[in-house]
């Protein structure tokens, strides 16, 4: 899966090896040997790869993290837990709306 994703993210990008080389500081042969799975990059090299193309860890090594969803929990704590904002309680509207809003942020693409 890394091999794959790794590809297809430098080709994507329409960058050649080379300069992803250049960028992460080692050998074009390197990183070839990277996209062929040849050799394996070690930790330090794969969040330097993850951070160069702006991807997760997990995105880049095919990872699907079991369901840590909380926002089931969220959104009832919001809607019926007892907090304050700015001091005080929030009105029944104001937490149907920060509800939604959290919603929003946190749901799952489609």
């Amino acid at each position: 899966m890394f091999t794959k994703r790794l590809r297809a993210l430098r080709e994507d990008s329409d960058i050649k090896q080379k300069e992803i080389a250049e960028a992460l500081q080692i050998k074009p042969n390197t990183y070839n040997r990277y996209e062929c799975g040849v050799n394996e990059p070690d930790m330090a090299m794969l969040i330097k790869i993850a951070d160069y193309f702006a991807v997760s860890l997990d995105y880049l090594l095919g990872h699907q993290p079991k369901n840590t969803n909380h926002l089931p929990d969220l959104a009832h704590f919001l809607q019926n837990g007892d907090y304050q904002i700015f001091g005080r309680t929030p009105t029944d509207e104001e937490r149907r709306k920060l509800t939604a809003v959290v919603k929003l942020f946190f749901q799952s693409p489609q």
